[in-house]
């Protein structure tokens, strides 16, 4: 009898994985849009949340670079990590919130003969 198992065993027991893949976490349209919207809708709130509580520590001092910079280095931060834990559409949902004004701002210019 022939043995079809997938992946043998070798003369300790062990199996012998062929080809290895990461399983795919998105397996549905769905869990890709709820990524996306939990990643859109996630940073803006986030972004809410420490401008309530920056804001005020920082304000006093015209620090508004820090503040951005704090910003820009959360957001680096998040994308690097969703990135990294194959959660793909969360990073690129916050990477949409942060091309969308910059967008609209450069239609705005074209539109008005900036160019």
């Amino acid at each position: 009898m022939e043995n079809h198992n997938v992946n043998p065993q070798n003369q300790e027991g062990k199996i012998i994985y062929n080809n290895f893949q990461k399983p795919n976490y998105y397996t549905t349209t769905g869990k890709k849009v709820g990524d996306f919207i939990l990643g859109f809708f996630g940073i803006i709130i986030l972004n809410s949340i420490l401008w309530v509580v920056l804001y005020p520590l920082l304000s006093s001092r015209n620090w508004g670079f820090v503040n951005l910079f704090i910003y820009l280095i959360i957001l680096i931060l998040l994308m690097v990590l969703f990135f990294k834990i194959d959660r793909r559409f969360i990073a690129i949902g916050i990477i949409s919130v942060a091309l969308i004004p910059i967008l609209v701002f450069g239609s705005c210019l074209f539109l008005l003969g900036g160019f």
